[in-house]
C-alpha cells in the first residue's frame, strides 16, 4: 500500500510540472520580468508643409503685465519671456507662371516672406514676480503669456524678420538654380502684404 501512495503521490508531483512547463509558468526565480505593450496608432492627418524656414530670431522680453479690477487693488505681474519667432516663403503658392526660363537665363517669382510661427518658450520663460492676485493668479498669467506672444510678432517685424528671410531666401536659391545650369538668375518677390492671384 506505501508502494501505491508512492506511485500516486509521485505521478501526480509529475504531471503538475509537466502541466506548469506546458502553460509556462514553471519559471525560474532568477528569470527577468517581462512587460508587453500592445498599441493601436491611427494616423488621423497628413498634411504637406510647403514652408521653407529660412529665418529664426529668439527673443526675450521682461514684461509687467497688469489685471485691472474695479474693486480690488490691480493685480500685477512681472514675467522674463523667452519666445521664438521664424520667418519662412510658403512654397505651395508657388505656381508654374512665377518661373521664366529663356535659353541659360531663368527668374523665379516666390511668395512674399511671412511670419510661420511665433512661440512663448514656456519653460524657458518665468513668472518673477506676482502681487494682488487674489484668486486671479491662473487668469492673469494666461492673459500675460498671450500678450507676451503679441509682442514677440511686433518685435519681430520691427526687428526686419521678413527682409532677413527676403536676403536668405536669395541666398538659398541662387547657388541652387546656378547648378543647374543656369548663368542668369533673377529671384525676386511679391510685395510684403500683397495678394496673389
Amino acid at each position: 500500500m506505501t508502494r501505491n501512495f508512492l506511485k500516486i503521490v509521485s505521478g501526480i508531483l509529475i504531471g503538475i510540472a509537466i502541466t506548469l512547463f506546458l502553460t509556462g509558468k514553471f519559471k525560474s526565480t532568477s528569470s527577468p520580468e517581462e512587460t508587453i505593450t500592445n498599441h493601436q496608432e491611427i494616423v488621423e492627418k497628413i498634411e504637406a508643409i510647403g514652408k521653407l524656414e529660412l529665418v529664426r530670431l529668439n527673443l526675450r522680453d521682461v514684461m509687467e503685465h497688469q489685471l485691472v479690477r474695479q474693486w480690488l487693488p490691480n493685480a500685477t505681474a512681472v514675467l522674463i519671456i523667452h519666445g521664438e519667432a521664424t520667418g519662412c516663403i510658403d512654397l505651395e503658392k508657388l505656381k508654374s507662371e512665377d518661373i521664366f526660363i529663356s535659353k541659360d537665363s531663368i527668374s523665379l517669382r516666390l511668395p512674399a516672406p511671412e511670419i510661420c510661427y511665433i512661440k512663448v518658450d514656456h519653460e524657458k520663460s518665468k513668472v518673477y514676480e506676482t502681487s494682488n492676485t487674489f484668486l486671479s493668479a491662473s487668469k492673469l498669467i494666461d492673459s500675460a503669456y498671450a500678450e507676451a506672444e503679441k509682442q514677440l510678432r511686433k518685435t519681430a517685424l520691427n526687428t526686419g524678420i521678413l527682409e532677413q528671410t527676403k536676403t536668405n531666401g536669395i541666398t538659398f536659391f541662387q547657388p541652387f538654380l546656378s547648378s543647374l545650369g543656369f548663368n542668369h538668375t533673377y529671384i525676386y518677390f511679391d510685395d510684403i502684404g500683397g495678394k496673389r492671384e
